[in-house]
């Protein structure tokens, strides 16, 4: 069984190992575990929740940085793909934040896109980052 908590301090590596693990297996980029910056710095001062199972090993990491409603950080373990964690952790998240929400997506992340846009997140805007062209998101609510 899945359960959503608030991380503590003490997860830090298992939110390290989610993170690098999605990473580094990310089709859409092509970048080594040594150049994976470390969660605990990517994700500082935003809200951090889990999706955990009966052992309490972390599934999925979701991160916002709740002033302006924006979700910083969406993974899920790839052995648990599919199976409603990211949804969960977004539908968690209505509890705690109000909507409008946003999230930056790169194009290329196809499979992320596809997610999204299923739960009825729209485009707004497009950019170019560091990882190419990427979508401004944003969700009005409920999930």
């Amino acid at each position: 069984m899945i359960s959503i908590r608030q991380a503590r301090e003490r997860d830090a590596s298992k939110l390290q190992a989610i993170y690098q693990l999605c990473v580094v297996r990310a089709a859409w980029q092509q970048r080594a575990a040594e150049t994976i910056p470390d969660f605990a710095q990517v994700s500082r001062g935003e809200s951090v929740w889990l999706a955990v199972d009966d052992n309490d090993d972390a599934r999925a990491v979701l991160a916002v940085q709740e002033a302006g409603a924006y979700i910083h950080h969406l993974y899920v373990a790839p052995d648990m793909q599919g199976q409603g964690l990211g949804k969960a952790l977004l539908q968690h998240l209505q509890s705690c934040i109000p909507f409008p929400w946003r999230l930056k997506c790169v194009a290329q992340n196809h499979a992320a896109l596809g997610f999204y846009e299923h739960l009825g997140w729209h485009r707004i805007e497009q950019g170019q980052g560091e990882d190419g062209i990427y979508y401004l998101l944003e969700h009005t609510g409920p999930i």
